[in-house]
Formats: C-alpha cells, structure tokens, sequence
C-alpha cells in the first residue's frame, strides 16, 4: 500500500503556491490539508481549494502533515523551511529558495543533515522538452556542443511589480525570472568557473522605482561558452519566447519552454534521425493566468498550464515515499544564487570577469 503524504503550505501568496497544489492531489495517496499565511487572501485561497486556514504553528505541530511548501515573501523562504526542517518534515521551497546569496547558504548547510529531504522549486527543468533535449545531448546526437545561447523573458510588465521588487531580495528579473532559465543551463553543465554580466536599466522604459529590466551574461567554462539574455520587454507572453540553442560539431539543437518543443538539424542521418530538420511540440501555450477581480496578478496569480509542475511534484514525492534523491537539491539553488550574485558584482564592474564567491 502507498504510504499517505499529507502536505501543508506556508504562505499563498506567490504565484506557484495554487499550481502545485492542483499538481500533488492528482497523485494518489497525496493529502493537500492546511494553509498558513498572514495575508487576508487567504480566505480566498482556502476557500477555493479547499484546505483548512490556520496558524504557522499548526502547521509545524501537526503529526499528520510529512511534508510543507514554503510560498512565502522571499525574506521569509529560509526561516520557515528551517523551522520546517527542525519540526522534522520535508519542505519544498519556492525558487530562488530566499531572498539573497546569505539565505541560500544557511538552507544549503541545513539541508546537509542526514535524513533531510529539502528541495528548491526550479521546475522549468522538468519541461518534458528539456528532458529530451538532455537524452539527445547525452547521445551526443549534435556532436560537441562549443556554443550555448539561452532567451529568458518574463511576463510583460511582470518586472514592475511588488513580487519582483521585494526590498530584500538581492535583485530583481534576473534573480526572480531570470534564474528559471539559468537552473536549466546548470542542471546541464554544473557551476561555471566565472561571468562577465550586464544588468541593465532603461529609465525611458520602467517605473523609476523598478529594479533591472534586462541583462545579458556569458557563462565561462573550460570547454564551451555559453551566453544568457533577458528581456522584461519581450512581448511574448511568458515563457513563450524562452529558450535554448545548442550549436554542436555535428548539428544544432532547439529548445523552446513553452510550448514545449525540440528541434534538431542534423547535416546527415545519424542514430535513427533524419537529415534536416526535426521537430517535435508537446503543448501549446493557452492562458497563462486566471485573473479575476478578487485575484489580482501578480500577488496571487493562477496558472493554467501546470505542465512543470507534475513531474517536480512527483520527484518531492518519490523521495519523501522511497528516499530517492532529491530532484533539485538546495545546493542546486546555490550555485543559481552565486551566479547572480557574480552578474550584479560584473555590472557594478562595468562587466568585468567575475569568480563566483567561494561556497565555503
């Protein structure tokens, strides 16, 4: 018989808290039971999806519940996944797992304890179509990749909002949206050995009271180089415009996110693909939020499309039920966090190369 999970949340008010809810009770044996938080939609959210409001303690008290996800402000990410972790339950954080490099750190060394299952909510990863991009780099389908190049993009005006202008984050787009598509990159070639960055503002194009609005960085490594852009202007809604080319010695490889798609171009039939173009498109994109009156974006918007967050949600799961490792380990959201940090460090350095800081 499949053990129960029985699942709590502290705090509603970020974007996923809705999406991974929806995702965790179409697995079997999953409980979704109570919610925590100081905001008054709570009611509403407690309300619409039917979990009991109470109190943070509650919450940690509760014998019941295995496992807790944090959606809370990102100043309070950390404090609560180690009171979480101290109540002895598995705790999922949202990305970027806190509010600045510090935080990360102090969840990073908590999370080394034996026993303690703590994941970080990166769940682009799991797009069925970086999935498979990743089968048919580990073939080696387009050869040696020499060149990465990656589109990162929010929603149009996303960056103007509270959400994104938190004042303890240590940024802005690029922490909070940006880091999405950083993961993927990494979750592919670890940690890169430095950055040369620009985090830019356009005052004739944002609210003064807004932080950067675009970025451009090139991740150095010993074999390959690899350049991210992002842009808060973008015009494609969300994600829609997000992606990542592969150019290889024997082909080139195309990732897009939403829709999730794949295209490879091979100059010869190789491995059982054709020459040219090959395409596959597993989703397309519909309405990215519910917005209604009561559910203002961004402080509490609905997902429709909650594609990612099946397989992540699975993943928690499976290592709660069976111990299986950790499907984005904390150390994971560190090594995003420190190559932010290293971004903002090259801008403040007119985009000088910059080591990321020491994990020491």
């Amino acid at each position: 018989m499949t053990a129960p999970v029985v699942v709590g949340l502290l705090g509603i008010t970020h974007p996923h808290a809705s999406a991974r809810v929806r995702a965790l009770r179409e697995l079997a044996g999953v409980q979704v039971v109570a919610a925590a938080d100081d905001d008054p939609r709570l009611t509403y959210f407690s309300d619409k999806y039917d979990v009991t409001p109470v109190a943070t303690g509650e919450i940690l008290a509760d014998d019941r519940i295995t496992a807790v996800m944090v959606h809370s402000k990102s100043k309070d990410m950390v404090p609560l996944a180690l009171r979480v972790l101290d109540a002895g339950k598995a705790v999922l954080v949202e990305k970027p797992g806190g509010a600045a490099l510090a935080d990360i750190r102090l969840l990073a060394a908590a999370a080394e304890a034996p026993g303690t299952i703590a994941q970080v909510g990166y769940n682009v990863r799991f797009a069925e179509s970086v999935t498979r991009a990743r089968r048919m780099l580990d073939q080696g389908l387009v050869g040696d990749v020499v060149s990465v190049s990656a589109h990162g993009a929010p929603l149009i005006g996303e960056h103007l909002t509270r959400h994104l202008n938190q004042p303890a984050d240590m940024g802005g787009a690029l922490w909070i949206i940006g880091c999405h598509m950083l993961d993927v990159l990494l979750s592919i070639y670890g940690r890169p050995d430095s950055v040369n960055a620009r985090v830019r503002k356009h005052d004739r194009l944002s609210d003064a009271s807004s932080r950067e609005d675009a970025a451009a960085v090139i991740l150095t490594y010993p074999d390959r180089q690899v350049v991210f852009d992002l842009d808060v202007h973008d015009r494609l809604e969300w994600f829609e415009s997000s992606r990542v080319i592969f150019h290889g010695t024997g082909g080139l490889l195309e990732v897009g996110i939403l829709p999730q798609s794949v295209r490879l171009y091979l100059p010869e039939a190789r491995d059982g693909w054709g020459s040219g173009w090959t395409t596959w498109e597993a989703s397309r994109f519909t309405t990215p939020f519910a917005r209604t009156e009561e559910n203002e974006f961004s402080e509490l918007p609905e997902l429709d499309n909650i594609d990612f967050f099946r397989p992540e949600m699975r993943r928690f799961v499976d290592s709660i039920r069976t111990r299986a490792p950790v499907a984005v380990p904390v150390t994971d959201a560190l090594g995003v966090a420190l190559v932010v940090d290293a971004c903002y460090r090259s801008e403040q350095a007119s985009g000088a190369d910059t080591h990321l800081a020491d994990t020491a």
